[in-house]
């Protein structure tokens, strides 16, 4: 092989690897460009008190390292999200620190607004990841935001999450001591 061909080579295998090194990560866990540090004013590891019209539900029990899950009720009267519309607002607190918020909607016209608005602020999915994906997932370095949709049912959900305190959740069991 003469020296210009190698050259030729090696210079095509450095832009491959360019052209690889910036595309787009799968979208089944887009990273969050723009990333929020909590849910509505409300920073990860607040207290249910420092969150506005909390209504509390019940205690959920301990983890296995001790400590408390407790989950908190916010009306979803007159909250619309891209024109959504919301049937529950669900806020978990791992010992009293805002951990996750989950937004639950009934229907395919909600899932489609709640989609199309995640994309415009996280990451758009590929057309056919659209039609394929019953879960999509951004991940950023403090928040997590999950949308998942069951077609049979017609019920989804939309979780917004702090990186850190999930873990801590997801980590270590609930008993369901305190229930």
């Amino acid at each position: 092989m003469k020296p210009s061909q190698r050259f030729l080579r090696f210079l095509l295998l450095i832009i491959v690897l360019f052209a690889i090194s910036v595309s787009e990560p799968p979208a089944f866990a887009l990273l969050i460009h723009d990333e929020p540090s909590g849910f509505r004013g409300n920073q990860w590891g607040a207290s249910p008190t420092e969150c506005a019209s909390l209504t509390f539900v019940s205690g959920q029990g301990i983890t296995a390292s001790g400590q408390q899950v407790d989950i908190y009720d916010r009306s979803p009267v007159g909250i619309f999200l891209n024109g959504a519309s919301l049937t529950r607002i669900r806020y978990r607190f791992l010992d009293n620190k805002l951990e996750s918020v989950q937004l639950s909607y009934e229907g395919r016209a909600n899932h489609d607004s709640l989609l199309q608005l995640m994309e415009d602020r996280y990451g758009r999915l590929t057309p056919g990841e659209r039609k394929l994906v019953a879960r999509a997932e951004w991940d950023g370095f403090e928040t997590t935001v999950t949308l998942s949709f069951d077609p049979d049912t017609g019920l989804g959900s939309l979780w917004f999450s702090s990186t850190m305190l999930n873990q801590e959740f997801t980590a270590h069991k609930v008993s369901s001591e305190s229930k």
